[in-house]
């Protein structure tokens, strides 16, 4: 590098006009310091290329191991979804299960009704028949009572008829 400095310094002195040699002097050394050599440019460069193409590869990895991470979750979720539908189907037929034996006891309960409706029905037809009987019994005593009064006024006519005609023939 110092060498470069060298050629540098005497071809601007020859080049222009120098006022301050000690100034040039610093010019050249902070520009030759700064200057990058093609070398080093083109290895710092393929470094640069080929840490980029190690990080793509690094990265496309990365997101091929995320796919199938994906993928295995994905699954996961469908092995999921398969179990919810089949607790689904499961309480389907449980709530199935639930209706047929509420349905049954539902017959059930209407046969107990119609069986305690046609009792009543038949304690009613009863109780209809003993009011009848009654009614006939207090219809027949009411007949015999009638008659019985009847027969005691004909009665009791006849004495007063027999009592007033011996009265008058006595």
């Amino acid at each position: 590098m110092s060498a470069i400095a060298e050629i540098l310094e005497q071809e601007l002195e020859e080049a222009v006009e120098v006022k301050n040699k000690k100034s040039l002097h610093r010019y050249i050394v902070l520009l030759t310091e700064n200057i990058v050599r093609k070398e080093n440019y083109e290895k710092d460069h393929n470094e640069i290329k080929s840490d980029i193409k190690t990080l793509a590869e690094i990265v496309k990895q990365g997101f091929e191991r995320m796919d199938k991470r994906f993928e295995a979750v994905d699954k996961r979720f469908e092995r999921i979804d398969k179990r919810f539908e089949d607790i689904y189907r499961y309480m389907e037929k449980q709530f199935e299960a639930v209706d047929k034996r509420f349905e049954d006891i539902y017959r059930y309960m209407e046969k107990q009704f119609e069986a305690v409706d046609k009792r009543f029905e038949d304690i009613y037809r009863y109780m209809d028949k003993r009011f009848e009987a009654v009614d006939k019994r207090f219809e027949d005593m009411n007949k015999k009572q009638s008659m019985m009064l009847t027969f005691m006024n004909l009665g009791f006519g006849i004495i007063i008829l027999l009592t007033i005609l011996f009265k008058f023939i006595v």
